[in-house]
């Protein structure tokens, strides 16, 4: 039990420096990328989202960035806002300062789409975001297996990572949250493994990340998580999109002379 609780703190300073993440203790283990952005969408949305509050995500986005957001929605009267995309099919800085009011209490949006790759420009729009005090969620499934990532150039406040699309196994994810977030949230669920003490008439929650890591963790599946993280060093993250740019370019230009197909977008 000792050995495997030390590989599985191991895991969590491999994911810290994957990602060049400040603290190791930002690092907190999921179901998936779905429970991430779903305990973010509970723990700041209860406590910082109320009616007629505005929640801002994108066109592109995937149901796992969207739903947990209707929730709240539903739950709290907010609002929730599109950016649009082009007729290339992205979205661009421009948007966003469109729709940013001063009731836009988050700001969540895909770095890769799912559907047509389309790279989102991260960092100009977190910086927009810093500008007026707005944290920054993202869903991070396709962008941490596809490009390099340093969330602390990012600057982002949230980062959602899906195990499964890393060469991992399924049911696993990540969430980054800095370090001052996993601090004042509040824990997501409750059970074993998240508490410090339980009296009859009070409990305190253990420290960060693991007040956020309720019950029997995946023990199994973090530790072997580990191993794609150093099967993707070993390729190389550069590697990688070159590899993905050729086969783009490849498959393009054959779709491009067969006169039957009519390419939409030219997306980023």
């Amino acid at each position: 039990a000792v050995a495997a609780t030390n590989l599985y703190e191991q895991t969590r300073v491999s994911v810290q420096k994957y990602i060049n993440a400040k603290d190791k203790d930002e690092i907190v283990f999921t179901k998936g990328a779905t429970e991430a952005i779903n305990l973010v969408a509970n723990t700041y949305g209860e406590k910082y989202i109320n009616t007629g509050d505005e929640i801002l995500i994108t066109e592109l986005e995937h149901h796992s960035n969207y739903v947990p957001w209707h929730y709240l929605r539903k739950k709290k009267g907010a609002i929730i806002k599109f950016a649009s995309i082009n007729e290339n099919g992205e979205i661009n800085v421009d948007e966003f300062k469109k729709q940013i009011t001063e009731k836009t209490k988050i700001i969540a949006f895909t770095h890769i789409s799912n559907v047509t790759g389309a790279v989102m420009p991260v960092k100009k729009i977190i910086d927009l975001a810093k500008s007026k005090n707005i944290p920054v969620l993202i869903d991070g499934t396709q962008g941490a297996p596809h490009s390099f990532l340093d969330v602390q150039n990012l600057g982002c406040d949230f980062y959602a990572i899906s195990c499964h699309k890393m060469y991992g196994p399924n049911g696993l994810g990540v969430l980054y949250a800095k370090k001052d977030w996993v601090d004042k949230l509040p824990p997501y669920q409750g059970g074993g493994g998240m508490i410090s003490e339980v009296k009859k008439k009070e409990i305190t929650y253990a420290d960060s990340p693991t007040k956020f890591e309720a019950g029997t963790m995946q023990t199994a599946e973090v530790v072997a998580f580990a191993k794609s993280i150093k099967f993707i060093q070993n390729l190389g993250i550069k590697n990688i999109e070159q590899h993905e740019s050729d086969i783009l370019e490849y498959g393009l230009e054959k779709l491009r002379k067969d006169n039957s197909i009519n390419i939409i977008g030219n997306p980023k």
